[in-house]
């Protein structure tokens, strides 16, 4: 089977509703690079699928998540009316399926939401390995109950920087793109995806209406800090953030993340709010601040 008889066997599972998600819709792949996927089929019927990035770097062939994307799911279609008995040894077939429909390729890393599957074995007994990583989500609540959820401090903060900035919606993307840098600058970091990635992710989901870019302006109107807001159906994403020290001072990316949630839960009317990350201590601790509790995900790598 070639890649675009697999893209369209996917393509068509989309479009029936089956695969939901953002990150997992066709469109978003596309804007994010060269992409495949790997199908399972099962009495000629299609019950498995899996997309992933590809490209090549040191003469081997990658397999790996679409740039700057966060995590995805596996998709497999489970009966249900299945036992629990059952479906253990159906979903290692189906897992196994998958591998073996992936291309030839020298290096594997993916980042999966834990509750895609239940049971990672079958990647283990194919020689992968399994590192636990987590993101960290707010589950649906009004505006009174996201205030007692926030730390006193981090609201205090939130209270003073409002007094401070405004928040207008769209931000100009190249202007958003350099302030994002910022934040790789101070780790003196280079900027892990280009601008024409940047430009080609941000025209698709304007295209689809899936996303909000949002600026903190000071009183004589300078941009201090930005955030990408994005959403499907159910979840919303604090995908992207950036400042400058004027921002950092004044608490600009905290208040356009509670700007974010605002948008989120009372405009979108979402079911949870994903902030994307992270595994570092320091910003762990914002999130929790904000009454975010961590969710587990699995980096599956070969």
């Amino acid at each position: 089977m070639t890649s675009e008889q697999r893209k369209a066997m996917y393509h068509e599972l989309c479009d029936q509703g089956k695969i939901k998600g953002l990150f997992m819709q066709p469109w978003w792949l596309e804007a994010c690079g060269p992409w495949d996927v790997a199908i399972a089929i099962r009495n000629q019927q299609v019950v498995g699928a899996m997309p992933f990035a590809t490209g090549r770097r040191w003469g081997i062939s990658l397999i790996t998540m679409p740039v700057l994307t966060h995590h995805l799911r596996l998709w497999i279609d489970k009966p249900p009316d299945i036992s629990d008995h059952k479906w253990l040894t159906r979903e290692k077939q189906m897992i196994w399926l998958l591998i073996d429909d992936l291309p030839a390729h020298g290096f594997f890393s993916m980042v999966f939401e834990a509750d895609s599957f239940n049971n990672w074995l079958p990647f283990h007994w194919k020689g992968f390995k399994q590192e636990m990583r987590y993101t960290f989500v707010i589950d649906h609540a009004d505006s009174a109950t996201l205030d007692q959820q926030i730390n006193r401090n981090l609201k205090r903060n939130i209270k003073e920087a409002s007094g401070d900035l405004i928040i207008k919606k769209e931000v100009d993307a190249k202007v958003f793109f350099e302030m994002c840098k910022n934040t790789y600058k101070r780790q003196r970091m280079d900027m892990p995806y280009s601008f024409e990635v940047f430009s080609n992710m941000d025209s698709a989901i304007n295209a689809h209406h899936a996303g909000v870019k949002l600026g903190a302006y000071d009183q004589y109107g300078r941009l201090t800090a930005v955030s990408y807001l994005l959403w499907d159906h159910d979840r919303a994403y604090y995908l992207l953030a950036g400042d400058d020290d004027a921002g950092r001072q004044h608490g600009a990316s905290i208040l356009l993340c509670r700007e974010a949630l605002r948008i989120a839960f009372e405009e979108k009317q979402v079911k949870t709010f994903d902030f994307c990350g992270s595994m570092l201590e320091p910003i762990t601790e914002i999130r929790r601040q904000f009454g975010a509790h961590p969710v587990p995900l699995m980096k599956i790598f070969k």
